[in-house]
């Protein structure tokens, strides 16, 4: 395959594209190739996977999903089940010649159309485009993400919230203790049962126990599933992704009978200090919705960055739910007293596919 400019991806490429995420600032679980088998392997959506190249050089990325929808229509998203999507640019590449490679984008676009007809393209964050000109793409800025910078002399102990200290000690007196989980067992039996209950309490929809099978075997040296004990007891759980620079949480669940032990915040900064200790650059707190999920992370120290989502109207977009809106809130409120954690289980998954989150 020696095309120039943007072509799909294919196969033969998978060690090249997940080499090139890995060395990228920007790289997360969401652009790796194990990621894009996860989704189609449990959900059944079909990969639209794009690559530039020049001179025989991979210069960009660009993944994403066909997703058809009752609500949404039909859409190119970018990318389903996370927080980021968007192309990568090579990060030696000048302002220039990111540009170029934008402006050729709408190839890419036409080419998906003809395989499938779609009504627009939806991507989520996009933080290499920074300083790139979108085109057509309309942005709309939703919340913030939390980013802490990590830094080899950094002090974590004085650089977070007293607050934190004191939940941290709490922790340990009451002598919690670290675990971290390797298996498809420990998924199953330790994280996936308090994952239930957790998205249960918050009136979210919780993935199927597949999901995370399927992303251990596929990106297994990725995952930190790191499990607090209290005594025979798993009080909670933290799923993260080391990739590249980064070291991103995606899933945190716990047992409210245990909240007073603070098992969040002890796994939280154990993770972080992992990470520091491994030379990683940044860890990845991910979306800042509402005012108390910002009063948590902003007690780590963390430098709240813009999360805009980018729309291509082809036809017209249907718009995106507000977790505003009467209608998610009140059916938020359904799932959490109407609806069992054994259906949840089951029914999560058809309604996680329909809505891609």
């Amino acid at each position: 395959m020696n095309e120039e400019g943007w072509s799909p991806f294919e196969n033969s490429l998978e060690h090249s594209w997940d080499s090139f995420v890995l060395s990228h600032p920007q790289g997360r679980l969401s652009h790796l190739i194990g990621f894009k088998k996860t989704v189609e392997a449990v959900y059944g959506l079909r990969a639209h996977y794009w690559v530039y190249r020049r001179r025989g050089f991979l210069q960009a990325v660009f993944p994403s999903f066909f997703h058809k929808s009752l609500i949404y229509g039909k859409r190119l998203l970018s990318q389903p089940f996370s927080e980021y999507g968007g192309l990568l640019f090579s990060p030696d590449l000048d302002r220039p010649e990111k540009q170029r490679i934008m402006n050729e984008f709408p190839a890419v676009l036409a080419k998906s159309r003809e395989e499938r007809s779609f009504d627009y393209v939806e991507v989520r964050c996009f933080p290499d485009g920074q300083g790139v000109e979108t085109g057509s793409f309309k942005k709309e800025n939703l919340y913030s993400y939390g980013i802490l910078p990590l830094q080899k002399k950094m002090n974590l102990w004085s650089s977070v919230d007293r607050s934190v200290r004191k939940n941290i000690n709490r922790a340990r007196r009451q002598g919690l203790t670290l675990e971290e989980g390797k298996s498809a067992e420990d998924i199953a039996s330790k994280f996936y049962p308090l994952h239930l209950k957790s998205m249960k309490r918050l009136g979210s929809l919780p993935h199927p126990l597949s999901y995370y099978l399927t992303l251990q075997k596929n990106l297994e040296k990725h995952l930190k599933l790191w499990i607090a004990r209290f005594g025979d007891k798993t009080i909670s759980a933290l799923v993260g992704w080391a990739v590249g620079q980064s070291v991103h949480i995606t899933d945190i669940a716990s047992d409210e009978k245990y909240f007073s032990l603070r098992g969040n915040d002890f796994l939280h900064f154990e993770l972080i200090r992992w990470a520091m200790d491994n030379n990683f650059d940044c860890f990845d707190f991910g979306p800042v919705r509402y005012p108390g999920q910002k009063q948590y992370k902003k007690k780590w120290g963390i430098e709240l960055r813009e999360y805009s989502c980018f729309y291509l109207p082809i036809r017209k977009r249907r718009k995106s739910l507000s977790e505003r809106s009467f209608l998610l809130k009140f059916g938020s409120f359904l799932w959490k007293t109407l609806v069992p954690v054994s259906v949840a289980a089951k029914a999560g998954r058809y309604l996680r596919k329909e809505l891609s989150i």
